[in-house]
């Protein structure tokens, strides 16, 4: 790899759409009472202060299923899409490495890692 693409998703775990967070975990997991426990986790809320709040998006702060849904989120949204765009657009090689909210991407061609950012 040549040219290489570091990035971290801001915000990520704060802003993970519930609704389609439920639809991906349904695409692996046939047990609807497991999907129900999620979905309950997901919506539990936050305490802060002895003030509760409701959680419409993101995952539980630090708790250690979040990097799981994260992963099982970005396959779908980032991986899946990396894959199509490579592809379509690129004839050198390229490979994504990711981890939750921080991935590198490696590019054989300069051309192709300034097409990605754009």
């Amino acid at each position: 790899m040549n040219w290489v693409l570091d990035a971290d998703i801001k915000g990520f775990f704060d802003t993970i759409d519930h609704e389609w967070l439920l639809k991906f975990l349904e695409h692996r997991i046939s047990d609807k009472r497991i999907l129900r426990l999620i979905g309950k986790w997901l919506r539990a809320g936050v305490s802060d202060e002895g003030q509760w709040s409701e959680t419409t998006v993101g995952t539980p702060q630090g708790a250690v299923i979040s990097p799981l849904l994260g992963n099982v989120f970005l396959h779908y949204v980032l991986d899946l899409w990396i894959q199509d765009w490579r592809g379509r657009n690129c004839r050198g090689d390229v490979v994504i490495v990711r981890y939750a909210d921080d991935f590198v991407v490696g590019f054989q061609h300069r051309y192709e890692a300034v097409a990605c950012l754009v």
